[in-house]
């Protein structure tokens, strides 16, 4: 693997970890990282949240800003539903962040739309060094399809 993708895949790691961070700081619930970096997609991590209500969903984001600017000098590139407060979408290119009330959680269900990818589910700071570490779970689903692929070109070829 390419040394450049590397050192963008590691701080895709740390600022996910460092956003997860701050939305435990608020009490988001059900706190869920979405490995995106095995599969075909434009960016390397999701960070889904829960805010019980629309003031606690502000809180939730306004700290993820304040604290990514403060600690990782990493600015959003694009927010989207801070009005609403429902579902609100923060994008930082590498990490896209979705801070959800739980009606709107559940009817979207991201972590099911995206369930080939790995999944680390966020309790307390010590699940953080998930994010980072760099034997992250792999999207499971992706391996089992090119397994089962392989299998079936070895029994067309035979």
């Amino acid at each position: 693997m390419n040394r450049r993708i590397r050192l963008a895949e590691r701080n895709a790691g740390k600022l996910a970890a460092g956003i997860a961070r701050a939305a435990l700081d608020k009490n988001a619930q059900n706190i869920t990282v979405l490995d995106l970096t095995g599969l075909d997609t434009v960016t390397d991590f999701f960070i889904i949240c829960t805010g019980e209500v629309n003031q606690q969903v502000r809180a939730i984001v306004n700290h993820v800003e304040k604290e990514m600017r403060k600690q990782l000098r990493e600015r959003v590139i694009h927010r989207e539903g801070y009005e609403a407060l429902n579902w609100v979408l923060l994008d930082y290119v590498d990490v896209v962040v979705h801070v959800f009330r739980p009606s709107f959680r559940e009817y979207y269900r991201l972590e099911d739309l995206w369930s080939d990818a790995g999944r680390i589910d966020i309790k307390s700071e010590k699940d953080l060094k998930a994010i980072t570490s760099p034997v992250r779970k792999k999207a499971t689903r992706t391996r089992e399809r090119k397994s089962k692929l392989s299998a079936a070109e070895s029994r067309s070829s035979s």
